[in-house]
C-alpha cells in the first residue's frame, strides 16, 4: 500500500532520509538522499529497500523488525547499489514511524566522508572548550592568588594602623592629661589668654584622638548611613566655633584675619558630628596655611536654589591652576598640594575632605582662580539639613 505522505515534506530535513514501507517500498526521499543514492523523484518506478540494498528476504525481515521495534535511532551500518553507480558503504540510523495508514520505518543515512567531516567539526570544538576551560582555570587560579595577596594587605594594613595607633595614642594621651591638668590650675591661675589656649590644646587634642579611634573602625563608612537619625543630629554651630577655636590662633599668628559671621538661625544636620568637624577643620586649616599674611578666612552659609545648604570657606590666597582644579573636583587621586609646586608637602586636604564629604551624604565643591583666592563650600542636600529656613541667610 502507500502512504499519503506529502513528497516534499521531508525536504525541511538537511539529512538524507527515506520512508521504507513494511513491505519494503521506498515510500518517500527527501532531496539529499535521492541525490546520494541515485534516486528519481516523483512519478518514479517503484525501488524496494531489498534491491537498493542488496538484501535477502531474511535480511530484509530482520531489518525491518529491528527498525520497527525501537523508537529512537538505532544504528545501522548498509550497503547501497545505486543503479550506474559505485556500491556505498553507508551509516545508518533507522527507527519506527508512525504515519495515518500505518508503520514504517525512517532510515538516515550519511556517507563516511560527511561523518568525517563531522566527527572533525566535533573534534574542532572539543579541543576549543577545552583550551577555554584551561583559560578558566588559569584565570580562577590567578584570581585566587590575587585574593590571598589581598588578604595578606590586609593583614599588614591592620598591623600598621594597630602600631600607628599605638603611636598617636601615647602622645595624644599626653597632650590631653597634661591640658586637663592645668585646666585646674592646681599651681595658681592662668592668665586669661592661656586659659583659653589650655582649653583650645584639650578641645584639638580630643577631636584627634576620636578620628585616630575613627579610622581604626575599619567599617566606619558603613556607619554613616543617610538615614536621618533625630537622636544624631549634629549642631552645626557647636561644629563652626569648635573648629573656630581650633584655627584661630593660628591664623592670628600668621597675620590672618578670620571671621565666622554669627547666624540668628543655624541649622542642625542629620550627619555625623565629627566627620562634620574633621570637613570644615580641614578647609580652614588649608586657608590658614596658603593664605598669605594680611589675608583675611571667611566662613559663610549660603542656600542653593535646590534648597542645599552649602558651608563656605572662603579665602583670597593664591588660588588653584586650572588643571588641578579639574582634577580635586572630577574625583582625581591623591596628589600633590595644589596651592604650591612644592612636591615635598603632600596636601591630603581637600582630597581627604571630598571623600569624607561623599561618605556623609553631601558633596565638596571647589571654585578658585589664581591670584583670587578659594571658595571651598561644604553642600549638603534638603534631607541632611533639619527645617532649613524659607529664606536664605544672611
Amino acid at each position: 500500500m502507500r502512504s499519503n505522505l506529502p513528497p516534499d515534506c521531508l525536504d525541511a530535513f538537511p539529512e538524507p532520509l527515506l520512508v521504507v514501507m513494511g513491505s519494503g517500498r521506498v515510500d518517500a526521499v527527501n532531496a539529499p538522499a535521492a541525490d546520494l543514492l541515485g534516486l528519481a523523484r516523483g512519478d518514479q518506478p517503484e525501488v524496494t529497500l531489498r534491491e537498493l540494498a542488496g538484501l535477502s528476504a531474511a535480511e530484509f525481515e530482520e531489518l525491518l523488525h529491528y527498525c520497527l521495534s525501537h523508537s529512537v535511532p538505532v544504528p545501522l551500518r548498509l550497503s547501497f547499489f545505486p543503479a550506474g553507480r559505485a556500491a556505498l558503504d553507508l551509516r545508518c540510523e533507522g527507527w519506527r514511524c508512525s504515519l495515518s495508514d500505518g508503520s514504517a520505518a525512517m532510515l538516515r543515512v550519511s556517507d563516511e566522508e560527511d561523518s568525517s567531516k563531522r566527527f572533525g567539526e566535533l573534534m574542532r570544538l572539543v579541543i576549543q572548550l577545552t583550551q577555554e576551560c584551561m583559560v578558566r582555570r588559569h584565570s580562577q587560579i590567578r584570581l585566587r592568588a590575587a585574593l590571598a595577596q589581598l588578604h595578606d594587605i590586609n593583614s599588614i594594613r591592620d598591623h600598621m594602623l594597630a602600631q600607628v595607633s599605638h603611636d598617636l595614642r601615647t602622645p595624644l594621651n599626653a597632650i590631653l592629661g597634661m591640658s586637663d591638668f592645668m585646666q585646674r590650675e592646681p599651681f595658681g591661675p592662668l592668665g586669661g589668654k592661656y586659659r583659653d589656649y589650655v582649653e583650645d590644646i584639650h578641645a584639638s587634642g580630643d577631636i584627634l584622638l576620636q578620628l585616630v579611634d575613627r579610622v581604626l573602625n575599619l567599617t566606619w563608612a558603613e556607619a554613616h548611613s543617610r538615614e536621618p537619625d533625630s537622636e544624631a543630629l549634629a549642631d552645626l554651630s557647636e561644629c563652626l566655633e569648635t573648629c573656630r577655636r581650633v584655627v584661630e590662633p593660628i591664623a592670628r599668628l600668621r597675620g590672618l584675619e578670620m571671621t565666622v559671621p554669627p547666624y540668628p538661625s543655624m541649622p542642625k544636620l542629620r550627619a555625623d558630628r565629627l566627620l562634620v568637624k574633621q570637613i570644615l577643620m580641614n578647609l580652614l586649616s588649608n586657608a590658614a596655611r596658603h593664605t598669605a599674611r594680611g589675608g583675611h578666612i571667611e566662613v559663610r552659609l549660603a542656600w542653593r536654589k535646590d534648597r542645599a545648604l552649602a558651608i563656605q570657606v572662603k579665602d583670597d590666597g593664591p588660588g588653584i591652576p586650572k588643571e588641578k582644579l579639574a582634577a580635586i573636583n572630577g574625583g582625581g587621586r591623591f596628589g600633590g598640594d595644589p596651592y604650591v609646586a612644592d612636591k615635598a608637602r603632600t596636601g591630603f586636604g581637600l582630597a581627604l575632605s571630598r571623600r569624607t564629604a561623599k561618605a556623609i551624604g553631601g558633596r565638596l565643591d571647589i571654585r578658585s582662580a589664581v591670584g583670587r583666592g578659594t571658595v571651598a563650600s561644604l553642600v549638603l542636600p534638603p534631607d541632611l539639613v533639619e527645617a532649613p529656613p524659607a529664606g536664605p541667610l544672611h
